[in-house]
């Protein structure tokens, strides 16, 4: 029944998509925000929701809530309407963004895998639960923010103010991509992140290296050394307090990602060159997954154009982030790293957080994790791996570590989605696969 519902269905489904990413909701510049608020606002009441748009010092967080108010289960569902920036200016685009293509399988445009496809899959499965049987099992809350890509600062303030409210069983949603060939994974944590800028500042001027190099400070120089020191050439980040050596992974964990095999040509294909990592699978999972990971996101010093300027430069920037694990805190991970540079002398080097991230976990045990994974079996028509962590970040803290729920990501977006940049995609089949699921899943929760 649920696959003829969803086939029957199939193009109005996949309609409300493209009319969402055709709205652009860019969160760092605001454009489109509002129109995506209307839009999520009409479509929620008209599948039945009693819908709120709570307005934050950023942008609007929609709450809505649908099902019996004494139903025995509540399930919270997340999503984000905001999209990344599309730079239309940077090389490779084949489609236009904000102008949804369908191609065969796939639906190429901004949004279509982050996150716009993957909470209207849920949506949707409540809609058509609605249209073949009327009054829902169960109680369904849901939160929609439009903050997620920079940062999700205003969502833990609302989910703290209203703590009673959100009360649930059960918070599963989806985000993030799948495994390669469109393994369906229950992810049960993501790791979290700590953004970084490194400022680094020398003479008062810019200085010829003729006249005082090797007796002048250099900024640039200063900042590369100091960056050299926090991550090995392997990518093990060795300060005291933030790296490596200050996690402790527990075993049930390191036995789930030793299981997990690596499909090497898929990361060839996807990524245009070999993991770090070698041929060792578990420690491929154990990174992405357990470990915390440093990256240098953008650095700018000095000339960068044709010829050569001898220039001692005054200063030096850089911004980095750093994906935590654990019980990894961002202001204790920060504050290390503040003290590794102070200890190691680099005095004219200001490091500043820009925004901070806990990673969460559920443990992999839960007795929610079979219900949603015969869901998603159902659902995708194969069997699901259940691993510890996204390698990612959602704000999934807000729910298991300020309202204390279970916390189970199911993602529906493929692995090659590439998300944040040029041709971001979806497929039409895993969407469609999103809704069965959720489908089944609300059969699941009626039950639980």
């Amino acid at each position: 029944m649920i696959d003829t519902a969803v086939r029957e269905r199939s193009a109005a489904l996949v309609k409300t998509l493209l009319d969402s990413v055709r709205i652009a909701s860019v969160s760092m510049t605001g454009e489109g925000i509002a129109d995506q608020v209307v839009f999520l606002e009409q479509r929620l009441k008209g599948w039945g929701f009693m819908v709120e748009v709570h307005p934050t010092t950023s942008h609007p967080i929609i709450y809505a809530e649908t099902g019996p108010k004494d139903a025995k289960f509540t399930w919270l569902l997340y999503g984000h309407y905001d999209v990344y920036p599309a730079d239309e200016k940077q090389e490779g685009w084949r489609t236009r963004p904000f102008e949804p293509v369908v191609e065969g399988d796939r639906i190429w445009g901004r949004g279509t895998g982050d996150n716009k496809g993957q909470h209207l899959a849920m949506l949707n499965a409540i809609a058509v639960w609605r249209e073949l049987h009327g009054e829902l099992p169960i109680r369904i809350k849901v939160i929609l923010e439009g903050d997620e890509e920079t940062g999700s600062i205003p969502l833990p303030k609302f989910v703290e103010e209203n703590r009673a409210r959100l009360k649930a069983d059960l918070c599963c949603y989806s985000d993030g991509p799948m495994f390669p060939n469109d393994q369906p994974v229950l992810l049960m944590g993501v790791r979290g992140n700590l953004g970084l800028e490194f400022h680094s500042t020398g003479a008062k001027r810019n200085l010829h290296s003729g006249n005082l190099g090797g007796v002048s400070p250099n900024p640039t120089l200063e900042l590369v050394h100091l960056l050299a020191e926090m991550v090995d050439r392997d990518g093990k980040l060795l300060v005291p307090g933030a790296g490596y050596a200050d996690v402790v992974v527990a075993p049930a964990d390191l036995a789930a990602v030793r299981a997990l095999k690596v499909d090497h040509e898929g990361f060839r294909d996807t990524v245009g060159a070999e993991p770090t990592t070698g041929d060792n699978d578990a420690l491929f999972h154990e990174r992405l997954m357990l470990r915390p990971a440093f990256n240098v996101s953008g650095f700018a010093a000095g000339h960068t154009g044709k010829g050569i300027k001898n220039i001692i430069y005054k200063e030096a920037m850089a911004k980095a982030d750093v994906r935590l694990v654990g019980g990894q805190d961002p202001n204790a991970v920060l504050a290390a790293i503040q003290k590794f540079a102070r200890d190691r002398g680099y005095k004219s080097i200001a490091i500043t957080g820009i925004k901070g991230t806990p990673a969460s976990r559920t443990p992999l045990d839960h007795p929610m994790v079979p219900l949603v994974k015969n869901a998603v079996a159902k659902g995708f028509g194969r069997e699901p791996l259940v691993v510890p962590s996204l390698g990612g970040t959602t704000p999934d803290f807000v729910f298991t570590r300020i309202l204390g729920l279970p916390s189970i990501v199911v993602p529906l977006a493929p692995y090659d989605e590439n998300n944040h940049a040029p041709n971001e995609s979806t497929k039409v089949s895993l969407y469609l696969a999103g809704v069965r699921s959720g489908l089944h899943l609300l059969e699941a929760l009626a039950n639980a």
